[in-house]
């Protein structure tokens, strides 16, 4: 039996979405953590392509990390340390993003 048998056999709608989260809601948490931990990142200066990496990225931190203290978020954003250089992240911002 597969899992898409098991969950119809006992009633439980097997396309249902346990994790949902839009990109607007995921940019949007990353925005407050950038606001607290390194706000001088002009985000609105990220060129599309990192901006979208830096959105889309957030799924699996969303997966791997708790959400307190903006842990999700903070991974993401570690993630891309090189596209937030270029949009203004220095040094002590690096380091308060570093919850590890």
């Amino acid at each position: 039996m597969n899992a898409k048998e098991l969950l119809k056999q006992k009633k439980i709608d097997p396309n249902k979405p346990i994790l949902q989260i839009t990109r607007e809601d995921a940019l949007s948490g990353i925005m407050n953590a950038m606001e607290e931990f390194c706000p001088s990142v002009k985000i609105e200066e990220m060129p599309k392509k990192d901006l979208e990496k830096l959105v889309d990225s957030s799924g699996e931190d969303v997966v791997n990390y708790h959400p307190e203290d903006y842990h999700q978020e903070r991974s993401t954003l570690l993630g891309c340390i090189a596209e937030l250089k270029k949009c203004g992240l220095n040094s002590e911002d690096e380091d308060r993003l570093d919850f590890c």
